[in-house]
């Protein structure tokens, strides 16, 4: 447990550092970026959020953990294609923007809801900040490494080709998040299955 959610949104932690200079050398301006990543999000973020913490009462909160490792890999394909439609940056930058805040809407609200299940009356507080703590801090150490990786993979290639491969790299980081979902689901359906019926 304290294993997928130190890698649920590693991807992310090691890809945050990288995005703002990522976007500089593919030539979109300032501007540009400020308008396609802040406009209209904030306005309906509350709205979403209560839409999506209903979806993983609904589906099961593992599932909708599984569900959310989707989104968050969609993302990082998007970003390692940007070499290949730099004629369109700025559409392309708008629609993976959507994407980028649906995914983060969408897995972050998952994980914080799957977490708050796993705490006790008495001491939610005190559990959820150890919980929370478990997936900072590794996402935290490693995205310190970002940069490096960044220029290891874009020697002997383009710096674009770098920046394809690393976010790669990102996606794949989210599937040991999903193999320990799976067998969390499975272990908590045994664990169901096994229990004393009452009447």
């Amino acid at each position: 447990m304290l294993a997928m959610i130190s890698f649920y949104q590693l991807g992310d932690y090691v890809s945050g550092p990288m995005r703002n200079p990522f976007y500089h050398d593919l030539g979109l301006s300032k501007d540009v970026v400020g308008s396609r990543t802040r406009v209209g999000w904030h306005d309906r973020h509350d709205r979403r959020h209560r839409r999506r913490r209903v979806r993983a009462v609904r589906f099961g909160y593992l599932w909708t953990l599984i569900a959310g490792v989707h989104p968050q890999e969609s993302r990082h394909r998007e970003l390692r294609h940007a070499r290949m439609v730099q004629p369109r940056i700025v559409r392309w930058f708008g629609a993976v923007m959507f994407v980028d805040n649906f995914g983060i809407g969408f897995a972050g609200v998952a994980l914080v809801t799957y977490m708050s299940t796993l705490t006790s009356v008495g001491y939610t507080a005190t559990q959820y900040a150890l919980l929370s703590s478990t997936y900072t801090y590794v996402g935290k150490f490693t995205k310190g490494f970002s940069g490096v990786m960044v220029e290891h993979f874009a020697a002997g290639r383009t710096l674009l080709d770098g920046y394809a491969l690393f976010f790669i790299t990102c996606g794949v980081a989210g599937v040991p998040a999903l193999v320990l979902c799976l067998v969390l689901a499975r272990a908590t359906h045994r664990a169901r299955a096994v229990q004393p019926f009452s009447v």
